[in-house]
């Protein structure tokens, strides 16, 4: 492992891909990348990305699309990462955290698709927090478990070491996805542990990220915040979600319809609804804070035995569990004000979504969308409709 207080310049003809981590920045990072691609490309720093983030396209060159999802996804794939192959700029880069989904074979196959010689960063924070903001996340994927019950599942899933215990179809546990240890053993192989960047958050410069992407462009000073829109619901009105989404499948909702509603057509409604509630920060308790610190200790010692580039402290990944609570009370009540608002949001959407949807026409869910018992639900259902059909 080499350390630096912030990186040098990467060689002129450059290319760098930013894999995320989700939920370590990388919102506030697109959008001033996006903010400054005038100045960027005058200095010779070329983004790929048209707007802030395309992450669909991030997903279908990850692997990671849903079938649900309609589109030209896979025809913009193929033009990005021929204009990110040629680029002949002198700094090239693009920023998805939908890349790190990718594993195995399609870590090589982005390889082949954007170069071997790419550089990869991937920005990183203290795994605590980052399950409470996966877990609110997961929120807006139709999930049902509390965040309890949800760390239980997770910390189940992967071992501190890597063993993934539990059988997925296309997206990996969470844990093994943030895992540095098989960041180090996917992508270095493929593209070289020397061009592995990781950055550790500094806990007192928020814009610190933004610093490290200057420097790694060799760019003066010009990102600068912009409007995120991207704030995280209030416990009440989250723990409100979790139980709509819990109705929502106990009755037999579908996952392709909930996420066209609630995840695309509700979304900037509930996102700019969400910016105008006051914050109540949702903690981790102490036991998740006590078990995040075992995997990202080992994780860290995988990362000081590789060749990777580290900029800044590992130990700033760990926390301290004195600073979590013991116990975090569930909310069980929510303002009767923004209870309504939720509800005139999710009731305008589906209205938005019943008009475009032909009459009598369904989807058949994506498999890949279920998880444990769902799944095995879902194929008894299919199973009973084929007999029935018969």
């Amino acid at each position: 492992m080499r350390s630096v207080d912030l990186p040098d310049a990467l060689p002129d003809g450059s290319r760098f891909l930013h894999i995320g981590l989700p939920k370590t920045g990388t919102t506030a990072l697109q959008g001033a990348l996006d903010r400054a691609r005038p100045e960027l490309e005058a200095l010779g720093a070329h983004n790929v990305n048209h707007g802030r983030h395309e992450m669909r396209v991030g997903q279908v060159a990850a692997g990671g699309l849903a079938e649900f999802w309609q589109g030209a996804w896979e025809k913009r794939w193929q033009a990005l990462a021929t204009e990110f192959r040629e680029s002949d700029a002198r700094c090239t880069f693009w920023s998805s955290e939908s890349l790190s989904h990718a594993r195995g074979e399609r870590v090589a196959y982005l390889a082949d698709q954007l170069g071997s010689d790419t550089h990869v960063v991937v920005t990183l924070r203290p795994l605590a927090p980052l399950m409470v903001s996966q877990w609110q996340q997961w929120l807006r994927r139709r999930g049902t478990q509390s965040l309890d019950e949800w760390a239980v599942n997770q910390f189940d899933a992967v071992t501190p070491d890597g063993e993934v215990t539990i059988d997925y179809l296309r997206f990996m546990p969470s844990l093994h996805r943030f895992s540095l240890r098989r960041i180090v053993e996917e992508w270095g192989p493929v593209f070289g542990e020397e061009r592995i960047v990781l950055v550790v958050p500094d806990p007192t410069d928020r814009l610190r990220n933004f610093r490290v992407f200057e420097r790694l462009m060799g760019v003066p000073d010009i990102l600068q915040p912009v409007p995120e829109g991207n704030a995280s619901l209030p416990y009440p009105e989250a723990e409100m979600l979790r139980h709509f989404n819990r109705a929502w499948t106990d009755h037999g909702g579908d996952h392709p319809t909930w996420m066209e509603v609630i995840g695309v057509l509700a979304r900037i409604p509930l996102r700019d609804y969400t910016n105008t509630l006051e914050a109540h920060p949702i903690r981790a308790p102490r036991w998740v804070a006590e078990r995040a610190n075992e995997y990202a200790a080992a994780w860290n010692s995988a990362v000081e035995d590789s060749g990777v580039t580290v900029v800044g402290d590992l130990a700033d990944l760990l926390v301290d569990p004195a600073d979590y609570p013991e116990r975090v009370d569930v909310p069980t009540t929510v303002d009767v004000e923004s209870a309504g608002r939720l509800m005139d949001v999710a009731f305008t959407a589906a209205l938005q979504h019943a008009a475009r949807t032909p009459s009598g026409a369904s989807q058949t869910p994506d498999l890949s969308s279920y998880g444990g018992r769902e799944l095995v639900r879902e194929l008894g259902r299919r199973a009973r409709r084929r007999v029935g059909r018969g």
